[in-house]
C-alpha cells in the first residue's frame, strides 16, 4: 500500500486521537521534572513551561473530541476535572501578586455549571467510564470550584503564600488526572483502581523537594 493511500484512509477522529495521544505521552513523561525537582529552580520552571505546552494541546484536542465525536459522560467528567485545575493551576502563578479577582471567580461559576450540567446528564456511561467515576470527579471539581470562590474573601492571606500550595496541588491534580485518564484507557480492567492509586501518591510530589523561599 502506497504511503499516499495510508494517508488517506486516517480518518479526522483517527488524527485527533494520534495527537491526543502523542502530546498526552510527551505531556506526563515532562511533567514528571516539575513534581520532582526543586520548587522554583530553573529546571522546574523551564520543564514546567514545556509540560503546558504540551498540556494545552492534549486539552485542546480533548475538546475536539468531546465536541465532535462521541464521548461518554464521565470521560467528559476527567476532562472538565483535569482542565479546570490545569487552568486555575496556572493562574494561581500568573495572579500571586494581585490575587484573585472576576476572571477567576468567572472560571469557578464555569466550573460548577460544567459540573450541574454533567449531573443532569450523566447517563450509564459505558462498563470502563461508568457513572461512578463520573459523579465522584465532578463532586472532586465542585469543592476545588468553591474553594476558588472562596478566596475572593481571604485574597491577602492567599497572596502571602497561599498561592503556592494552590499552583501546586492544582497543576499535581491535572498530571494524574491525565495519567489515570490515559492509563485507564490503556488497561481498562485496572482502571477502578487507578484513580485512587494516583490520587493517594499526588500529595507527595507536591512537598517533595519543595523550597518555597525559591519561587
Amino acid at each position: 500500500m502506497s504511503g499516499k493511500s495510508i494517508v488517506m484512509t486516517i480518518t479526522p477522529h483517527q488524527a485527533n486521537i494520534a495527537l491526543h495521544v502523542a502530546t498526552g505521552a510527551l505531556a506526563l513523561l515532562i511533567g514528571a521534572l516539575p513534581l520532582l525537582t526543586v520548587k522554583g529552580s530553573k529546571l522546574h520552571r523551564a520543564a514546567g513551561r514545556v509540560f503546558v505546552a504540551f498540556g494545552a494541546i492534549v486539552f485542546a484536542t480533548a475538546f475536539v473530541g468531546i465536541v465532535w465525536f462521541t464521548a461518554p459522560p464521565p470521560l467528559v467528567a476527567a476532562f472538565v476535572a483535569a482542565s479546570y485545575q490545569f487552568a486555575s493551576g496556572l493562574r494561581a502563578l500568573q495572579m500571586r501578586t494581585a490575587g484573585p479577582g472576576v476572571f477567576d471567580a468567572t472560571l469557578a461559576i464555569a466550573g460548577l455549571g460544567a459540573c450541574v450540567w454533567l449531573d443532569l446528564f450523566m447517563g450509564p456511561g459505558t462498563a470502563s467510564w461508568t457513572p461512578a467515576i463520573g459523579y465522584s470527579t465532578i463532586g472532586y471539581v465542585a469543592v476545588v470550584a468553591v474553594y476558588d470562590l472562596s478566596r475572593l474573601a481571604w485574597r491577602e492571606t492567599w497572596r502571602r503564600g497561599a498561592w503556592r500550595l494552590d499552583h501546586g496541588l492544582k497543576l499535581t491534580g491535572a498530571y494524574f488526572a491525565m495519567a489515570s485518564a490515559g492509563v485507564g484507557n490503556i488497561f481498562r480492567d485496572a482502571q477502578p483502581w487507578i484513580r485512587p492509586m494516583f490520587a493517594a501518591h499526588a500529595p507527595v510530589c507536591v512537598v517533595l523537594h519543595d523550597e518555597p523561599g525559591r519561587y
